[in-house]
């Protein structure tokens, strides 16, 4: 795949996500690459899947996401406003979209309990 080939499929994913994003920031640390890269090899799962767990998982609304790679391991890092305006770090494993940490106040009111 050639230099802009790849430059086009990242832009594709930039705005797809982005716009399933609205309001939402978005920031990528790592080099464009090796975002690629992780992509194509199944590393880094899309924002829609993400975005599908949370909602399953965790009351609240994305405000941020970054994701960054860490000792061979991408990570999404989000900020969520719960229902009572707290600020909630959560920290997901970009390929198996596992939580990894979870901070903050009221995560009572955040976590969804399975009934």
């Amino acid at each position: 795949m050639n230099r802009k080939s790849k430059y086009i499929i990242l832009l594709s994913l930039l705005f797809v996500v982005s716009s399933a994003l609205a309001n939402v920031e978005l920031e990528i640390e790592e080099d464009h690459d090796d975002v690629m890269r992780a992509v194509q090899q199944g590393l880094v799962q899309p924002f829609s899947s993400l975005k599908a767990k949370v909602s399953e998982q965790l009351h609240g609304r994305i405000i941020r996401v970054e994701l960054e790679e860490d000792d061979d391991i991408w990570i999404y890092e989000l900020k969520l406003i719960d229902p009572n305006n707290n600020i909630v770090k959560v920290e997901y494993d970009a390929q198996t979209l596992t939580i990894l940490e979870i901070k903050g106040r009221g995560l009572e009111n955040i976590i969804k309990v399975e009934q």
